[in-house]
Parts: structure tokens; sequence; C-alpha cells
């Protein structure tokens, strides 16, 4: 009986997912500060994001390059990208604690997203470690990204709400599993990934979830919306990979570098494959379709 109530109730099947994700949680949760070696030394020669996945990887002008500047170059990019991830973490945790102000904290959904903010607070202060340990600096938000931040842990709605939990988290989870098997990179990066895909694997399953039981109650206004919401957070995403302070700190000028970088045989091959779960997944529950498949097809999210 318990197993047709799941199959035909979303609540249901949420409810029990969530129950199961509290006890994952108790059982392999980690503390950035005691369970990475922050006091090892980078090692020699070792990279900080994989040469492949670079933005000039396949360029003329990284054809021009030392390795040593190749691999600061690298070092510049996972630093911008750890930026994106603290400013995303923030946002998301402002947009669970709404999710959770008007709902019975007894309940499994209201204790993991409970969890899940404790988790994106001890991501943002490991994410800023990581930039310090490798010897770079924080990239600041752009202003403009800060002004529409503002309206939406204010004003999103809750399926906008865990679409861009998933959306987020899935295209960067893509790339972390792989840094974690990687070990042409850092140790320091290897061990930031391991737990980031460990913890938001968790996230991961439940905003699917959450997903599976709004998507198929919005009217096809409010669907059409969420469309181009995620559409517009994709674009702002490609935007955000060619950031000019990048190719500035890594002593390269940035306007010859982000050309390239754009034009790049691999550019969008690197897109697609971070895209390539989230993107199946969102075409088969709705979310992509109309004017919004446009979008992730010119970022080259998919093909």
């Amino acid at each position: 009986m318990t197993d047709l109530m799941e199959k035909t109730d979303p609540l249901a099947r949420q409810t029990k997912k969530a129950a199961q994700l509290l006890v994952a949680s108790a059982r392999h949760s980690y503390d950035p500060m005691v369970d990475i070696d922050w006091e090892a030394p980078l090692e020699e020669g070792k990279w900080f994001l994989a040469e492949k996945r670079c933005s000039l990887y396949g360029t003329e002008l990284w054809d021009t390059l030392s390795l040593e500047q190749k691999i600061l170059v690298s070092r510049e990019e996972l630093a911008s990208s750890v930026a994106m991830g603290v400013w995303t973490e923030h946002i998301l945790l402002h947009l669970v604690s709404r999710y959770v102000y008007k709902r019975d904290v007894s309940t499994p959904q209201v204790q993991f997203a409970l969890t899940e903010v404790a988790d994106e607070v001890r991501h943002m202060i490991m994410f800023a470690k990581l930039v310090e340990k490798i010897g770079s600096e924080i990239y600041p938000t752009p202003e403009k990204t800060l002004k529409s931040g503002l309206v939406l842990k204010t004003f999103a709605p809750v399926p906008a709400l865990w679409a861009l939990i998933l959306l987020t988290e899935e295209f960067f989870d893509r790339f972390q599993r792989e840094q974690a098997n990687d070990e042409t990179l850092q140790p320091v990066v290897r061990s930031v990934a391991r737990i980031h895909v460990v913890e938001e694997a968790r996230h991961i399953s439940f905003a699917r979830t959450e997903l599976e039981r709004f998507v198929p109650t919005l009217s096809s206004f409010k669907l059409d919306l969420l469309r181009k919401f995620l559409a517009n957070v994709v674009k702002s995403m490609r935007e955000g990979r060619y950031n000019p302070l990048i190719y500035q700190r890594a002593g390269l000028d940035p306007k010859v570098a982000i050309a390239q970088a754009k034009a790049s045989p691999y550019a969008k091959e690197n897109a697609a494959y971070g895209a390539e779960r989230i993107a199946a997944y969102y075409k088969k529950i709705g979310l992509i379709g109309g004017s919004s498949e446009k979008v992730w097809r010119e970022a080259g999210w998919i093909s």
C-alpha cells in the first residue's frame, strides 16, 4: 500500500525522499575546516582546472603560452568559477530559507531543507578557503548580478527556486565529478570537489523530487515564464565564463583572450558536457521548450 501511495502521491514520495536524505546527511557530511588539509603545500606542475576545460584550450593564443602561463590561467579560471559558486550558494540558502519559513519544521522536507542551508554555508567558506589556498583572490560579483540577486532571493517563486538549484548544481557537479578523479589536478582542488560532489548529490536529488511535484501543477503561462527564467540563467552563466579579470590576472590581453576563447572549437563541447544531464532532464519534464530552447542552443548547452 505504501509503495502504491508513493507512486500516485508526489508529496508522499517527496516525504520519503527527504527522510532518506536526512539519514544520508547524518552519515556522510563533512567539515571542510577539518577534513581538508589546508596546510599541505601545492604541488609543482599540477593544474587547478583540467587543461581541456580551460576556455583558451585549442586556440592559437593557448599554443603560444608556456606551461606555467597555462597553469596560471587554469588557476584564475578555477577561482572565477568558485566565485560564481559562492554567489550561487548564497542565493540558494536565501531561497531555501524562504521555502521553510511558513512550513512545519517537524516535517522531513523542512528538516532536510535546513540541513541544506547548513551545507551551503560550509561550502561558501570552503570555496573562499580554496581561493586563498591556490594563491588567487576572490572575484567580485558584477554589480548587475548583485542587483538581480537581490530581486531573485526576495521574490522568486518556489518552482523557480528548485529549478535554479538543480540547474546550477547539476552543471557544476558534472565537472567536479571529473575533478575529484583527475590526478593531474592539485590535491586540494580534488579534495574540495569530492566533498562538494557528495553533499550536492543530496541537494540534487531533493530538488528533482520538488520539481516533479511542482512542474505538473503550473499553468502554461507560468511554465513559459519559468522556461524563460532558466534560459536567462543559462545565458548569464555563459557570459560569466569569460570574465575579463581572469585573463587580466593571468597577464593576458582580455579582449584578445575573450575573442579567442569564444571562438574555441572546444567552447560548445565543454558547455554541452556540463549541461548533458540537466538538459536531458529539463526536456523530459518540460522546462526546455518554446523560445527558451533557442537560448540553450546558442549557449551550446544543447545541440
